[in-house]
């Protein structure tokens, strides 16, 4: 299992039991530039979820990097541009989803250094992001870039191998601050 898939599988594993979890299937992938598969479907995010308590549903990205930062795609070129971590569909599918009453939309970052066995976990709302990326002036960003913009820490822990992340916390966290926004319909 690849770190990204091991990553995945460890917040999956650290949603309470009264969220609903969707792990949006992802599309075939083509390897060679063949023109056997002439379209393939481009998933708007990672996962769904819905925080049963508090009535908010959550469309989220999530990506790990044992790098120092992220590369992201510029959501203003309509040409085809090389692939980097974050895909501009990603990007602009989290934008709309903020749109909606109720609804949460971002990332969920995760910095590994596999070297000392380190894992640090942010979520960042989409608003925050798509400030940060139009203020930093470059084209990825890193975990100090990153906290300059508002992220929420996810504590975790490692149990023996994989992590465990406190998605719960997280939770009531997410509940204190939307009604401190009065985002609540």
């Amino acid at each position: 299992m690849n770190s990204g898939k091991r990553f995945e599988s460890a917040i999956k594993n650290s949603v309470p039991s009264y969220c609903i979890y969707i792990r949006l299937p992802d599309p075939p992938q083509v390897f060679n530039q063949s023109s056997a598969l002439r379209f393939s479907w481009q998933n708007p995010c990672d996962i769904f979820g819905f925080d049963s308590q508090s009535s908010i549903f959550y469309a989220l990205e999530l990506k790990t990097t044992k790098n120092k930062s992220f590369s992201f795609e510029d959501i203003n070129i309509k040409e085809k541009q090389p692939s980097k971590m974050i895909h501009k569909h990603q990007i602009l599918a989290l934008k709309d989803y903020s749109n909606y009453d109720n609804v949460v939309s971002g990332f969920i970052f995760n910095f590994r250094d596999d070297d000392n066995n380190i894992e640090v976990t942010y979520f960042q709302f989409i608003s925050d992001f798509l400030i940060m990326i139009d203020s930093i002036n470059k084209k990825s960003f890193n975990e100090k870039d990153l906290l300059n913009y508002n992220p929420l820490n996810i504590t975790g822990s490692k149990k023996r191998i994989n992590y465990t992340w406190d998605i719960d916390a997280f939770l009531r966290d997410m509940r204190v601050r939307m009604r401190k926004l009065d985002v609540f319909t």
